[in-house]
């Protein structure tokens, strides 16, 4: 635009030189009906070429990105398999301006992978067997890690509670 209005003229990239635009064609100040016209028709009867040439080109940076991103981007270690046990992101909360939501609670869950969709959704169900309406968005979905040797054991607490009562009766008595 600064060249525009320094210099009273259109900026010619070297992108223009290469491919031929109507800003590129050879006009000149003074042209003849039948030149003006043949000049046209041949931008015309360039098009199909060039729209194909547009085409090939976008399909082949399409592919490329494609591949670069595939390959760079993972949205999990691992592929969520049907049985697996997932929490799902409340995305709600992402549009809310409100300082509640710094508080509320993000993920629901655990659910039971039901199926696993060719693009990228997943039928869950609750633990009760009871499956949810709608498919959702493998980017709301994370694994859920059960724990298996932390678990309390009722018994061992109940031992652990009256072993306590017993030593605070033996306490008073010494008293």
């Amino acid at each position: 635009m600064l060249v525009e209005v320094i210099y009273k003229q259109k900026l010619m990239t070297p992108v223009k030189e290469m491919i031929i635009l109507w800003v590129a064609m050879p006009w000149e100040n003074e042209m003849s009906r039948e030149e003006l016209l043949a000049t046209r028709i041949r931008q015309l009867e360039r098009r199909p070429e060039d729209l194909e040439l547009a085409k090939e080109r976008l399909e082949a940076a399409r592919i490329k990105n494609k591949a670069r991103f595939d390959k760079t981007h993972r949205l999990r270690p691992r592929k969520i398999e049907e049985g697996d046990w997932v929490i799902v992101y409340d995305s709600s909360l992402d549009n809310q301006h409100s300082s509640m939501r710094k508080f509320a609670k993000r993920w629901f869950g655990p659910y039971v992978v039901k199926s696993a969709n060719d693009n990228a959704t997943y039928h869950l169900a609750e633990l009760d067997g009871t499956r949810l309406t709608v498919p959702i968005a493998g980017k709301r979905v994370k694994i859920f890690k059960k724990r298996h040797d932390d678990e309390p054991n009722l018994d061992d607490l109940e031992e652990d509670e009256s072993e306590q009562a017993l030593g605070h009766e033996e306490e008073e008595k010494d008293d």
